[in-house]
């Protein structure tokens, strides 16, 4: 008979941390935000999605593929539950307050500066507050060229 305090491996730790989600604070705004647990793929509830799915539109295409309709369907079914999954996790990091996109940011950071500038702008409008514009002049590619 085994001694149940020796078997420490079954319940562990970071199984409760990976699914808690994170929380982190938003740059345009600094507030505070919470992020649920990304969609897990590769799990047995994503691969019964592929499978329901699968055996949806196999059966309507049934009269013109008849078998082979599983397997044409089986791998884009997978691909496209796998790229909702993605958009899905994308726009719940886009902050509802401030309209600051992390991903445009890694792209694009001068069109996600003038993004939340915007949506700043309309917020101040809105109350009838004068928008505080920038003093400070970015150094341009000129300028640093011709210091050296």
């Amino acid at each position: 008979m085994r001694d149940p305090n020796l078997n420490v491996s079954v319940r562990s730790v970071w199984k409760k941390i990976e699914n808690q989600g994170f929380k982190f604070y938003c740059v345009g705004c600094n507030r505070e935000r919470r992020q649920s647990p990304p969609a897990q793929v590769g799990t047995p509830k994503f691969f019964a999605h592929i499978l329901i799915s699968t055996a949806f539109f196999s059966v309507l295409a049934y009269p013109w593929l008849q078998w082979k309709g599983f397997f044409a369907f089986l791998i884009p079914v997978a691909v496209v539950l796998e790229g909702l999954y993605r958009m899905k996790m994308r726009a719940a990091l886009v902050c509802p307050d401030c309209n600051f996109d992390p991903i445009l940011y890694m792209v694009d950071r001068d069109k996600a500066v003038r993004q939340v500038e915007e949506t700043w702008r309309k917020k101040f409008e809105k109350h009838g507050i004068p928008y505080p514009e920038n003093k400070k002049r970015k150094p341009q590619k000129e300028d640093l060229l011709t210091s050296a």
